[in-house]
């Protein structure tokens, strides 16, 4: 009898540790990257670890982070933990803000990225106005994600840290999604408390005030085509002071479109996008374009071939740069 009791505990306790999972993945890439001032070979790999279980009330919860981001993650500014049941799902760490969950980017091109021309930049995420980043600080970005699904709508929340410092810069995101068949809706309001300081001049410039993101995106997947449009309106109500005179910070409105055609193991992929952006303060009234053009090959067993080719303009007048790549991408 002690013996098949014995056994029996054995058996539960192999049973509990069961229902965790442990699992370690990877990818890798290698090819080249040009422009118009250099041609580079270009490879990368890492490895990704994660883990998950149940509580007994069947509570889900898990985490993830890559090797190379380890003590980032251990530090809570990578990877991510996350907890979830029928209230929903609350992630912490490296996490997407609530209007960038809901929204999104577009479609990217290349086979590493040629620059995240595709991007918007997400001020509750710990993005800025784009044009003077090394003198406006921030909030660094979103720390905790709630996210909430019934139906067709999802909901995301997200908060920066809720003090980081003597300058205490807070940011929110909010966002929400509507999917009916091959359409989705989505839309998000983000916002990021910011100074500005600095001397130029060897004059002394100060500023405080809050950028705010209002973004929307549509898609619509038709077979084998898939259609995205996305918008945003970003405004920095900072007011910075140089020389007894106020400046404003400015403002930025995005808008986009990109397009992903799949052919058996082909899929080609265009995407464009253009930003109005105004400011006094760098006394910038421009309007800059990006575009890419890229195709991806499924060579199967987690390999693919990816090409790319983007340009992109520069706010200050000078040429449009242009990036090419072409390589592998593995997941393993």
């Amino acid at each position: 009898m002690k013996k098949i009791l014995l056994a029996s505990t054995m058996l539960a306790s192999v049973a509990g540790y069961a229902a965790a999972d442990v699992a370690v993945s990877g990818s890798a890439r290698m090819g080249v990257v040009g422009s118009e001032n250099a041609t580079t070979f270009s490879s990368n790999v890492h490895a990704s670890f994660s883990g998950s279980g149940t509580t007994d009330g069947a509570l889900a919860f898990g985490g993830s982070f890559d090797m190379h981001n380890a003590g980032a993650a251990d530090g809570g500014t990578s990877g991510s933990t996350y907890i979830s049941g029928a209230f929903g799902k609350i992630s912490m760490g490296g996490v997407d803000s609530g209007d960038k969950a809901a929204v999104g980017q577009l479609s990217s091109v290349g086979y590493e990225g040629l620059g995240s021309g595709n991007s918007i930049s997400y001020t509750a995420d710990g993005g800025k106005l784009g044009l003077d980043d090394d003198e406006t600080t921030g909030s660094d970005g979103a720390k905790v994600l709630y996210t909430y699904s019934a139906g067709d709508v999802s909901i995301s929340a997200s908060s920066a840290q809720l003090s980081n410092g003597p300058a205490n810069h807070q940011a929110y995101g909010l966002g929400a999604a509507y999917t009916s068949g091959g359409l989705t809706l989505a839309i998000g309001y983000g916002t990021n408390e910011v100074t500005t300081e600095g001397q130029w001049l060897s004059e002394y410039f100060y500023g405080t005030g809050t950028i705010t993101d209002i973004s929307a995106s549509v898609k619509y997947v038709m077979g084998d085509t898939t259609i995205k449009a996305i918008y945003q309106d970003k405004s920095a109500d900072v007011e910075v002071n140089w020389e007894d005179s106020d400046y404003n910070l400015g403002s930025a409105t995005s808008m986009g479109v990109s397009v992903d055609h799949k052919m058996a193991a082909l899929t080609l992929t265009a995407y464009t996008i253009t930003t109005d952006i105004q400011s006094d303060w760098t006394e910038v009234d421009a309007s800059v374009s990006r575009m890419g053009l890229g195709a991806t090959y499924d060579l199967g067993g987690g390999a693919k071939f990816q090409a790319g080719w983007a340009q992109i303009d520069s706010p200050y007048g000078d040429d449009a740069h242009s990036a090419f790549d072409a390589g592998v991408n593995f997941s393993f």
